[in-house]
């Protein structure tokens, strides 16, 4: 089972960070996060309505049921593009952190320290 359960904790510590670091210049009108969205809740909606989609198409398509196949498949097209928006709309408000002036140029060599015993290379 995958396990989602840090994202909100994440977008909560995010936001933060990203509010004390652009000060007034942060316009919250671009950002999709916000302090009372839950993106674990979001992703949980969209999967639980997917699988039961998935469900309908299975059984459509084990009664020949052509009809009711299209349906399903529209829906499980549209249940995964909300997931996967959910994903696109953090990882660009992520992006609009490094559009903030910064004084400190990222180094292509750098290497995460061993102390943080982050275990992706």
């Amino acid at each position: 089972m995958i396990d989602i359960s840090m994202l909100d904790k994440f977008k909560d510590a995010y936001l933060e960070l990203l509010k004390q670091r652009a000060g007034k210049e942060l316009d919250m009108d671009n950002i999709y996060l916000e302090k009372d969205y839950s993106i674990v809740e979001s992703i949980d909606s969209g999967i639980r309505n997917l699988n039961v989609t998935i469900e309908l198409f299975f059984n459509a398509k084990e009664n020949n049921d052509e009809l009711a196949m299209q349906a399903a498949l529209l829906r499980i097209s549209t249940f995964l593009s909300g997931i996967y928006g959910v994903f696109y709309q953090t990882t660009e408000d992520i992006d609009s952190f490094f559009k903030l002036p910064n004084d400190i140029s990222f180094p292509e060599d750098y290497k995460i320290p061993e102390h943080y015993n982050y275990p992706i290379k």
